[in-house]
């Protein structure tokens, strides 16, 4: 990003079963599947509906191993020019709940963070990194 701001990637919602939200998708008119994702061994579909990315996962990467997971939205993405500078500001780094880590799959690679301004709205930024 050239322009420093952030800008909507997906949203992120937990689903019960992916291999249910990948049939779901291959069979509603409206949606497109994108690819099929895998992070340290959890897939996730990524989907488009209305010309939104919209990603179904069975577990989130800040998902306590203890915690029963329900399904609805989990998170707003977003990419960022520099995770480093937002860590860098108070205000944000005291609101992180998961990271900074790095993953990689076939959206690319990239470095993101989990935040919880408020609660229960948890946000994910994201730095895409060059190979």
């Amino acid at each position: 990003m050239s322009d420093g701001e952030a800008k909507l990637i997906n949203l992120a919602f937990r689903v019960g079963s992916v291999a249910e939200a990948e049939a779901l998708v291959e069979s509603t008119g409206g949606w497109s599947k994108r690819a099929m994702h895998d992070i340290d061994g959890e897939q996730f579909l990524e989907a488009r509906f209305g010309g939104i990315s919209i990603n179904f996962f069975e577990t989130a990467l800040y998902d306590a191993k203890s915690q029963p997971p329900g399904g609805g939205f989990l998170h707003a993405s977003f990419a960022v020019p520099s995770l480093a500078a937002i860590l860098e500001n108070p205000d944000w780094s005291a609101r992180l709940i998961w990271g900074p880590s790095t993953i990689r799959g076939g959206f690319g690679h990239r470095r993101i963070a989990f935040f919880e301004p408020l609660p229960g709205c948890r946000i994910e930024l994201m730095e895409e990194i060059d190979d």
